[in-house]
């Protein structure tokens, strides 16, 4: 390499090599703008610098956005090897705590296991060296935020979306519990009910794109048993689903894994449904099966180790039911 060569990059400053790395992992200069928290503009001058001192394009334009040059392909692990000796620098000189400089982890959950995966994730002390993890309720957007880099990962039943993203079978939750008002005539019945019992009742349910997004598996079954088509509201909230089975007389199928956050709340009632009517139930619609949505390894911004730990952990909440 030439002396002129040397000097150029030199002069590179730590900030134009962490745009580099940012854009390498996510393909988007507006992640690396968010992520800095600076403006699109700067990150742009920082290309182009870029651009210049190694005398290649670096990123071209693609469909899904910028895509790494051969050159950039080499520099990328060098520039990240770089960026963290940076950041242990950093680490020593002020004292900062390796869980305070570790970004914080975006994952987008499907709504019908976010509370207990909140639950085993906050008592999972292997995920300490991790640092924070925000959850998201995963949306109609969530794949397209996470091929930006707005977002890391994913767990969620819908795989109808691709945009280069990576899908893994992380599990399938086969119990299936009764939720409704303490005082509601359904509970007469116990220890025995059935699909049948519950489809005289309103029914409720919390919309899972990739699952019940066009029916719910209660209206499915009631069709195809030829009974009365049960009554069933679709809700996209929490709260509206909570008020709806206290004052509506409305009942609701959750998830086993949720089963003893609902069983502390005021005013409800959850019972197991028998393994019979699940049967009955399931075979009508598959139970719902969870899904690790993510980008390519080389646009990760989390290790393999770490990885490992946060699927083991979702496994096992799913194993669990």
């Amino acid at each position: 390499m030439t002396n002129p060569a040397i000097k150029k990059i030199s002069e590179l400053d730590v900030f134009c090599l962490q745009v580099f790395k940012i854009i390498f992992q996510t393909g988007h200069a507006n992640a690396a703008a968010k992520e800095l928290n600076v403006s699109a503009p700067k990150i742009s001058r920082c290309l182009n610098i870029l651009r210049v001192t190694f005398d290649d394009q670096l990123f071209y334009r693609r469909q899904f956005g910028l895509k790494p040059t051969p050159l950039a392909e080499h520099l990328f692990e060098p520039i990240c090897r770089f960026c963290y000796s940076v950041a242990k620098i950093e680490q020593v000189a002020f004292e900062v705590s390796h869980h305070d400089s570790t970004p914080i982890l975006n994952i987008a959950v499907t709504p019908g296991i976010m509370a207990s995966l909140s639950l085993i994730l906050s008592n999972n002390y292997s995920l300490n060296p991790i640092g924070k993890i925000r959850l998201h309720p995963w949306k109609d957007d969530s794949a397209e935020l996470i091929h930006s880099g707005e977002l890391d990962l994913g767990v969620t039943l819908d795989t109808s979306c691709h945009h280069d993203l990576n899908f893994e079978h992380l599990g399938t939750l086969d119990s299936v519990y009764l939720v409704g008002n303490v005082r509601h005539p359904i509970w007469a019945l116990l220890p025995h009910f059935t699909l049948n019992d519950i489809c005289k009742y309103p029914f409720l349910y919390l919309e899972c794109k990739g699952f019940n997004d066009k029916m719910a598996p209660l209206e499915v079954y009631s069709h195809q048993s030829g009974i009365k088509p049960v009554s069933a509201e679709k809700v996209t909230g929490k709260e509206q689903w909570y008020s709806n089975l206290l004052t509506m007389s409305s009942l609701a199928f959750i998830p086993a894994v949720e089963a003893e956050i609902y069983k502390n709340m005021p005013g409800i009632h959850v019972e197991r449904l028998p393994e019979v009517e699940v049967n009955k139930l399931h075979g009508n619609v598959l139970p719902p099966k969870y899904y690790l949505i993510e980008k390519p390894v080389s646009h990760r911004r989390y290790t393999v180790e770490n990885r490992g730990v946060i699927i083991n952990t979702i496994k096992e909440l799913l194993a669990s039911s």
